[in-house]
């Protein structure tokens, strides 16, 4: 599977630059990583000439989900509409590959216990023991997003 388009507006509403939207210039994310356009993690060997173009965040995010939806397609072995596998992307950009695979919430999945799932999105809420608003609000938008069943 590919992330739909309820999942790709998602994704973008929470992978904003510090003035909103994407950002043309790099930032340091919360994690202190130098990251531009919508969430893309700069690498010692990415090639980014500042200021970036809205079309150039697009290219960057393209090739960022690939790994993502990787990773979901991979792991998880029960069938998912459309919906909630968008919510498994967004939250595996957000937390990584490894996190998500060593995870309950991915171990509830494989085991059909969907109705499970909801509290485990909240479960990543965390940076340094204390729960983050923003983080928070972004699980609780997955989470819609994993419960709605119309695609």
């Amino acid at each position: 599977m590919k992330i739909g388009e309820k999942g790709l507006s998602l994704l973008k509403m929470w992978e904003q630059g510090p003035r909103g939207g994407f950002a043309s210039v790099s930032y340091k994310c919360s994690s202190g990583k130098d990251t531009i356009g919508y969430g893309h993690v700069i690498l010692p060997n990415d090639r980014i000439k500042e200021p970036i173009t809205k079309a150039q965040a697009e290219e960057l995010l393209s090739n960022d989900l690939k790994w993502v939806e990787a990773v979901v397609n991979k792991n998880v072995k029960a069938i998912l509409n459309q919906n909630k596998f968008d919510a498994l992307v967004c939250l595996v950009f957000n937390i990584g590959g490894t996190n998500f695979t060593a995870s309950t919430l991915l171990k509830f999945i494989n085991k059909g216990l969907f109705d499970k799932v909801p509290d485990q999105f909240m479960r990543w809420v965390y940076s340094n023991k204390k729960i983050l608003k923003g983080l928070k609000n972004r699980r609780t938008a997955e989470t819609v997003l994993w419960l709605d069943d119309k695609f």
